[in-house]
């Protein structure tokens, strides 16, 4: 017997990584040894930058794909392929009413290779950012911003004004620009039309495949478009919840290794 799908897509925060942030490197070893045998790619698709990704798969990367920034980026067989940019007028502006509506958010804006926030902004939130970016510059202000295009905006919240956030910037810049509500904290804001399922078509296009080899792990608002195209959709038990109402199955929690469980119950019934 063969395996029923021939790609793997997973997010990373929620969904593959546990609440450490980590995951299980000798057994993704594993895994990742029989799908390269039986031709499944696997591949992560994250509202992260490859800079970011890069470090969490030092020891995995030449061997994965990446659809990063939640599809602003992609990243195949080490080398990218595709990046769909936000001009830098778009972004200050974004930034600007994003700050200005919703008083007391944290905002990071992410290049290719590099992500800024303010010298003002909390070191805590900072801390937290930076973790997420892999590679930060601080700005005195927004306006310091380098001359070139940028692919994302994160707004950190703190609360749970992430929903109203992505409202009010949707209902602004409707046919501009895209936000999600990547966590209850967070709203990521991408160039319109950009998203993991649309990264995902491109990529999986440049293997010949579809979404119907496709087999996708998720637990957040960006993951959402990305199920929908997947044969095999599983959304994480701690998910949110309109997440698991477009999931055809729930996969045990990120905590419990559920991407892992899964993956496993699939190699056994159909390769053991």
């Amino acid at each position: 017997m063969t395996l029923p799908f021939k790609a793997v897509a997973v997010d990373m925060d929620g969904t593959f990584l546990n609440e450490k942030r980590d995951f299980d490197h000798e057994e993704f070893a594993k895994i990742l040894s029989i799908f390269e045998k039986e031709g499944v790619h696997f591949i992560v698709a994250s509202g992260r930058p490859y800079a970011r990704l890069k470090q969490d798969f030092v020891d995995f990367r030449d061997r994965m794909d990446f659809v990063t920034v939640n599809g602003a980026r992609l990243i195949a067989e080490g080398k990218q392929i595709g990046i769909t940019p936000i001009k830098r007028d778009l972004i200050l502006a974004t930034v600007a009413f994003g700050e200005r509506t919703y008083n007391g958010v944290t905002t990071l804006v992410f290049g290719p290779g590099k992500a800024y926030v303010l010298k003002s902004a909390p070191e805590e939130e900072k801390k937290f950012l930076a973790y997420f970016a892999g590679d930060v510059g601080e700005l005195d202000k927004w306006e310091d911003l380098p001359d070139e295009d940028f692919v994302q905006i994160t707004f950190n919240c703190g609360g749970k004004n992430a929903p109203d956030i992505q409202k009010a910037i949707n209902d602004k810049y409707g046919k501009v620009i895209s936000a999600y509500g990547s966590a209850d904290f967070a709203v990521d804001v991408d160039a319109y039309g950009v998203s993991k399922a649309e990264g995902l078509k491109e990529l999986l296009a440049k293997f010949g495949l579809t979404g119907e080899d496709l087999i996708a792990f998720g637990d957040g608002g960006n993951d959402i478009e990305m199920l929908k195209l997947a044969k095999y959709s599983y959304a994480m038990e701690n998910g949110m919840d309109e997440v698991k109402q477009v999931a055809r199955y729930i996969a045990p929690k990120n905590s419990e290794n559920g991407v892992f469980k899964v993956l496993e119950d699939y190699i056994k019934k159909y390769l053991n």
